[in-house]
């Protein structure tokens, strides 16, 4: 048997015996209307015993969970601290690697902070507002950057960036996509 319905046969039996014994220990004499409030009352009383049990064993199975999940969170944020840890000198290295090459591509200070917003996927207008200027301006700063650059659009800035940081699909047990070779029958003047 469950441990629920255990403890609600010992209820009844407990209200039972409560009901008898008030029954006997009654000064007046027994009538039906007295016996109805006398019953009344004991089962207002056995309810909130039940009641106040069930609540507490509600709170602390509430207690238990909140203290599994305030440990899930603790371990997912030390994880993620170790993983930040151990990434920042690659993400640094990348940093860097990124502002070498804008350097190198002739970017203003504007034209590289501009696309640097780019890679990170926000969009002419998000950048507008950020650098709280008008849309055709960053439109006119990523032209910049895509003639500098030799690249013609954000796809292709961000692919630069990324070709040889992701595994080619053929070493992550898939086939290998060429994206630089033109197909068959593409002409190269074109």
């Amino acid at each position: 048997m469950s441990r629920i319905v255990i403890y609600a046969a010992a209820a009844a039996g407990l209200f039972g015996l409560l009901v008898v014994l008030e029954v006997v220990q009654a000064d007046e004499q027994f009538t039906w209307a007295t016996f109805a409030v006398d019953l009344f009352e004991t089962a207002l009383l056995a309810g909130a015993v039940v009641f106040t049990a069930f609540g507490s064993q509600a709170s602390r199975e509430m207690r238990r969970e909140r203290a599994r999940l305030l440990g899930d969170l603790d371990r997912a944020r030390r994880e993620g601290e170790q993983w930040r840890q151990a990434s920042r000198a690659h993400v640094d290295g990348l940093s860097r690697a990124i502002a070498a090459q804008f350097a190198e591509w002739g970017l203003t200070g504007t034209e590289s902070e501009i696309a640097l917003l780019m890679l990170k996927g926000l969009s002419h207008k998000e950048i507008a507002t950020l650098r709280d200027c008008s849309s055709a301006t960053v439109r006119q700063h990523a032209t910049a950057v895509y003639r500098k650059s030799g690249l013609t659009s954000r796809s292709q800035l961000t692919g630069f960036f990324l070709e040889d940081l992701l595994a080619p699909l053929q070493a992550r047990g898939g086939l290998h996509v060429v994206t630089s070779s033109p197909a068959p029958g593409d002409d190269a003047s074109s």
